[in-house]
């Protein structure tokens, strides 16, 4: 083994037991007790269309614009195990290519091997996004689960200006829940709008999830992406999910968000002057 490829493959040893330690240690994972009791069954269907045929669940489905569903069914029979160990290997994979995107990140900005996976190790104890209230590394094994983590690692290809790579990254996050990776693709378009082969991903990816939905056997979801909803379906989203309602975020949130930002600008000016230093 050569001297060069030492480097790499410590990182990826630490990365890979990171994601381990994450996923059976801290945060940890649950199941059934979050947004799997709605997965489970929808998945139970979709692979035998005599299983819960009279929940509500499986009646008004909604991943008919994902590739969630292929995609564990496709390692289920492949495989033979349960829904729970499928998701959970799938879960695991997605967060160490969301580590190595933080590494990736810590790298571009100058931290040298150690440091860099010590930043990825701090980052995958996982945290709160104030505002949407969404946690960076999600417990349960649910579709915005293995996309947020990815678009972390399309980030970190970004930082390495490897736009090829990065575009598949989110494109595999964005057939497996496109909402999560929209702040992502409009950040591309600022930063590497002639990267052709990143957009060549997304749209083949949006291709991939329009033919899906078309020939998804018996549960097609009638989604209505552009619709008002209802004083009755206000009063109970405003109930049970407030943070649905940007408008309300900065009333608790402000002062947060002024720290976040003057942190954030410190980090940049910092990062400018050792590269300005390291330029001349």
């Amino acid at each position: 083994m050569s001297f060069a490829a030492a480097p790499r493959l410590a990182a990826g040893v630490v990365i890979c037991g990171l994601a381990l330690l994450t996923y059976f240690q801290f945060p940890g994972h649950t199941w059934l007790q979050q947004d799997t009791q709605i997965y489970e069954p929808i998945l139970q269907h979709l692979r035998d269309p005599g299983a819960l045929d009279r929940d509500l669940v499986v009646q008004y489905p909604h991943v008919s614009y994902t590739l969630y569903d292929e995609i564990t069914l496709g390692l289920k029979r492949l495989t033979g195990a349960d829904f729970q160990h499928v998701l959970g290997a799938e879960q695991i994979t997605c967060r160490a290519f969301g580590i190595w995107g933080i590494y990736l990140m810590a790298t571009a900005a100058g931290l040298d091997l150690w440091a860099a996976l010590l930043a990825a190790s701090i980052f995958s104890l996982g945290a709160m996004i104030a505002g949407p209230s969404v946690l960076t590394f999600e417990y349960e094994p649910t579709p915005r689960a293995f996309a947020i983590p990815l678009v972390f690692c399309a980030m970190g290809l970004v930082s390495r200006k490897r736009y090829t790579a990065a575009g598949i990254a989110a494109a595999a996050a964005f057939i497996i829940h496109p909402p999560s990776t929209i702040p992502f693709w409009i950040a591309l378009g600022f930063v590497a709008w002639r990267a052709k082969p990143a957009w060549i991903a997304l749209l083949c990816a949006v291709a991939g999830i329009l033919v899906a939905a078309h020939v998804q056997p018996g549960l097609r979801e009638q989604q209505e992406f552009f619709t008002r909803l209802t004083p009755e379906q206000e009063q109970v989203q405003r109930m049970r999910t407030a943070y649905n309602w940007i408008s309300i975020w900065w009333r608790g949130l402000l002062p947060q968000y002024i720290t976040l930002y003057g942190l954030a600008m410190l980090a940049y000016t910092r990062i400018s002057r050792r590269s300005c230093a390291f330029s001349v």
